[in-house]
């Protein structure tokens, strides 16, 4: 659960999870160029190396109350009783996962600094500090993230970005450093233009040392946003996902965008008492901002495993005040 939020709060860290910003801008420009009156914000045309950029900076600060439910606060394991090759072992009591309400604090910066048209620096820190209502429980994540972006006149655009992310509750810590670069493009083709970025990533985490490719796709429509990711893994040494899959839809009900994130992954590597690691997750995920001051985020996953141990289902959901 808290190791699936450290890569929540780098998406956040990476510019959230609402409409794609760039097709939205690109197809605004479209418009205007075609004689249609439309108003497009000069902050995306400038971040989209659209125009000329003076060197500058700017920063952004935000400390919001988190309020919610975790199926696991502890990081222990979710089963009382768990069977290897036959034999039946009792898991101890202080071992076991436990349930329950948290409540704490999230605490955001994000910076960037414009060199020139096209060129760009940004880096972020998140935090995240919660309790449990009715245990002596407390958990922390924190990630960090440093990028530079290039983004060409003709839509072309590249990054490369290093990150770091700590998760911690009473019985686990997992702690990742990742480099990455991408390059992408945005193409008009159809009635909505859409956006394809390929990308390689290279993970030192606790017990595991992998590289991974990236593809993703991405397309504004009139109702909805879509965006569809595939990962594989080239090599690695130790546990870590093999493939992944997802698809996130973002659409507007209520006049508010809600977005929908469903994921499939498989990983494999490592060993336990002598058997091997093979698991399969299927997740969900649900963002909805309920106002202007306050969101909800909902998630389940589901893994399955030849091993008893590792097979587990978490369940969580956070409201959380971005305004107070």
């Amino acid at each position: 659960m808290k190791q699936l939020l450290v890569l929540f709060l780098s998406l956040c860290l990476a510019g959230g999870v609402k409409a794609d910003e760039r097709l939205r801008t690109y197809y605004g420009m479209k418009l205007a160029v075609a004689g249609i009156p439309v108003f497009v914000p000069q902050d995306p045309l400038v971040r989209f190396g659209q125009v000329e950029a003076a060197p500058k900076g700017t920063w952004r600060f935000n400390v919001m109350p988190v309020f919610g439910y975790d199926s696991n606060l502890n990081g222990g394991v979710p089963h009382d009783v768990v069977d290897i090759n036959g034999l039946r072992f009792t898991v101890l009591e202080k071992d076991r996962a436990i349930g329950g309400l948290e409540a704490g604090v999230m605490a955001r910066v994000r910076a960037e600094y414009y060199l020139a048209q096209g060129h760009r620096l940004s880096g972020a820190l998140s935090a995240r500090y919660t309790r449990a209502l009715a245990h002596d429980l407390a958990s922390q994540v924190a990630t960090a993230d440093a990028c530079y972006h290039y983004d060409a006149p003709s839509w072309t655009f590249a990054q490369a970005c290093v990150t770091a992310g700590l998760s911690k509750t009473e019985l686990s810590k997992t702690q990742t450093e990742t480099a990455r670069i991408s390059i992408g493009r945005v193409f008009d083709v159809g009635k909505f233009p859409k956006s394809f970025q390929l990308g390689l990533s290279k993970t030192n985490g606790n017990d595991a040392d992998y590289t991974q490719m990236h593809a993703n796709y991405n397309v504004n429509t009139a109702r909805a946003t879509y965006a569809i990711g595939l990962m594989t893994r080239i090599e690695g040494e130790g546990h870590s996902e093999d493939k992944s899959a997802y698809m996130q839809i973002t659409n507007s009900m209520l006049g508010r965008p809600v977005s929908t994130v469903f994921r499939y992954s498989t990983s494999s590597g490592g060993g336990f008492l002598g058997l091997q690691r093979d698991e399969r997750t299927a997740s969900v995920t649900i963002s909805v901002p309920l106002t202007d001051r306050l969101a909800f985020d909902l998630n389940y996953s589901d893994t399955r495993s030849p091993l008893q141990y590792f097979r587990k289902k978490t369940f969580g959901a956070n409201f959380i005040l971005t305004k107070f």
